[in-house]
């Protein structure tokens, strides 16, 4: 008897294995390989699998236990065509389906829902469309789930509180539409949960007493959707007993801002580009219990001043295009980043110099300061980038800007500073970005000594990229040492007094090129013939623009954005410089 019972279950095992094998070759038949990706299905072959037990396991992609396959992971292999789930029903130890960043079109079809084993649900980056499904309910032990970046849309199935084993849902960037509220009140145990860039409607008014997801929700992303009212009653948040990171951007919420201070594991607040109104609450600023790095509540509507940061952990502050006002907060904590552009803050300047070595990017543009810029030299160890554009700031440049060891960003356009732009800042080792225009600097552009950058090793040492001097009262002759800025793209001289030739060693590398509305005089050199007469006049009454063999508009076109005469473009700006200057911008990444 005992005989006959291993024959059988040898039997039996031998049918699993070739059953397995079966379902695989009928769903490799929806398959289309992209060839740029390798041959990776090559190896799906019947001819190539094992005797031992029948188990493809030496198939790309596969795994087994048992003899039976439990695992298909099939990511990044640019595939194409359709993805059988049909072919699957029958792989009774199936418990991780991955093909993420594919190009698989179709419908998630109902027949998902009959691969009861599975734990893991990867179909994120691919084209599929149509809604998800009913019977996905049904994975009674499905764990993770992740569609994002598909065409899915449609209502969210009602019955998603069946899935009481789910830790993960990621539905982001699709077309989901409903309200928001059933969604989440559906929701038993999870940790993780992204449905931004959606249509999702709806408030977040919930009935958070009788919801168990609060508990457990560690990650809350419903950015980039349409939703309305205030954020959980405005005092729902002490339910949330273990949120570490929730972002509701880009929505139309509206009342006050919660003060979280009850919600101590929360780590990143984001709620940017709502209607949020009200004082912003002094707990999110001062050291406590809470654990909070980054807040981002800028494009809202909240008023009145802002005092000082007290917090030791936050690190990332944006609170800019608000109603803020009054003077700057005498001190920022540990912030390495300070954000509080577009508001309406007045008095003097000085405070920010009094910041202290932690902070790395300052960003005060666009407010109402005033003051002088400080000559002291025991601060901003850590600077990679100062904003303080549209202000009315004045006196001279000090000359120390130029010797922070990391500032790569300095823009100081639209106010009031005059004297002469000292040397040091246009031969920094790092800086990469400097706009000074429209201000009041006159003299001379001077590099000091042409022995300061005249070697090409020193050359190669000096990063600037982007240079705007333009609307001041320069003049003189332009500087030949210019040419020794080899990294130089951008650059804007016009509307100033400079006067006599331009140097023929200008770089062959600039993207933008001005010197409109001065006093030059002699022939634009042949290598700066390639932009448009635009970029020379109006103004420079004596400068001669001969033809030149290629065609103004194309270098219009493609150097200046079809606008001839125009000034650089800060989206251009922020491009280049944003490849430079990203880490002091970095969010916490989920872990």
């Amino acid at each position: 008897m005992q005989v006959v019972c291993l024959i059988l279950l040898g039997f039996l095992h031998f049918v699993n294995g070739a059953s397995d094998l079966d379902a695989l070759l009928e769903l490799k038949k929806g398959f289309e390989e992209n060839p740029l990706k390798g041959h990776v299905l090559g190896s799906w072959n019947a001819n190539s699998v094992g005797a031992s037990d029948g188990c493809p396991q030496d198939w790309y992609g596969i795994a087994c236990s048992e003899g039976q396959v439990m695992s298909i992971a099939l990511d990044d292999l640019g595939l194409t065509g359709s993805f059988r789930f049909s072919a699957l029903i029958s792989l009774q130890k199936l418990q991780n389906i991955s093909i993420s960043n594919n190009q698989f079109e179709g419908i998630v079809d109902s027949d998902v829902g009959s691969i009861g084993s599975l734990r893991f649900l990867d179909l994120s980056r691919n084209s599929f469309h149509g809604s998800i499904p009913a019977e996905l309910m049904k994975l009674k032990n499905l764990a993770y789930l992740n569609v994002s970046f598909n065409n899915l849309g449609g209502k969210i199935p009602a019955s998603l509180q069946m899935l009481k084993l789910l830790k993960y849902i990621d539905l982001r960037f699709n077309k989901f539409s409903g309200d928001i509220s059933s969604v989440l009140m559906e929701m038993q145990n999870v940790e993780y949960v992204d449905l931004s860039s959606n249509q999702f409607s709806g408030s977040l008014d919930l009935d958070l007493e009788n919801s168990s997801f609060v508990s457990t929700v560690q990650y809350l992303n419903v950015s980039h959707n349409s939703l309305v009212g205030e954020l959980f009653g405005h005092d729902g948040m002490p339910f949330f007993d273990n949120l570490a990171v929730f972002d509701a951007s880009y929505n139309q919420l509206v009342g006050l801002i919660p003060s979280f201070s009850f919600v101590v594991s929360l780590r990143l607040l984001m709620l940017r580009s709502n209607l949020l109104s009200g004082s912003l609450p002094e707990a999110l600023l001062r050291e406590s219990s809470m654990i909070l790095s980054v807040l981002d509540l800028s494009l809202n509507q909240i008023e009145g001043p802002l005092g000082s940061i007290t917090s030791a952990t936050l690190k990332n502050l944006n609170l800019s295009s608000n109603r803020l006002s009054g003077a700057l907060p005498e001190r920022i904590g540990h912030c390495s980043v300070v954000d509080l552009s577009h508001n309406s803050f007045t008095g003097s300047v000085s405070r920010v110099w009094s910041w202290g070595n932690y902070v790395e990017l300052i960003d005060l543009s666009s407010n109402s300061l005033v003051g002088t810029l400080s000559n002291r030299t025991s601060q901003f160890l850590r600077l990679t980038s100062l904003k303080l554009s549209n202000n009315s700031l004045s006196g001279a440049l000090p000359p120390l800007f130029g010797s922070f060891p990391l500032l790569k960003v300095i823009d100081l356009s639209l106010n009031q500073l005059n004297g002469s732009i000292p040397w040091s800042l246009l031969t920094a080792s790092v800086l990469i970005e400097l706009n000074l225009s429209n201000n009041g600097f006159n003299g001379p552009l001077a590099f000091h000594s042409a022995s300061n950058i005249s070697s090409e090793a020193s050359s190669q040492n000096l990063s600037l990229a982007s240079l705007d001097l333009s609307s001041n009262s320069l003049n003189g002759p332009l500087p030949s040492e210019i040419s020794r800025l080899i990294h130089l793209l951008y650059l804007d001289l016009s509307n100033n007094k400079f006067e006599g030739s331009i140097p023929d060693n200008f770089l062959d590398g600039l993207l933008e090129f001005n010197v409109s509305y001065n006093n030059l005089s002699g022939v634009v050199p042949d290598n700066l013939r390639r932009f448009p007469d635009s970029a020379f006049h109006p103004g420079n009454l004596l400068l001669i623009y001969p033809q030149s063999p290629s065609s103004p508009k194309d270098v219009a076109e493609t150097a200046q954005g079809g606008k001839p005469g125009s000034h650089m473009r800060p989206a251009i700006r922020a491009a280049l410089i944003a490849s430079f200057v990203v880490g002091p911008l970095q969010l916490l990444s989920w872990l």
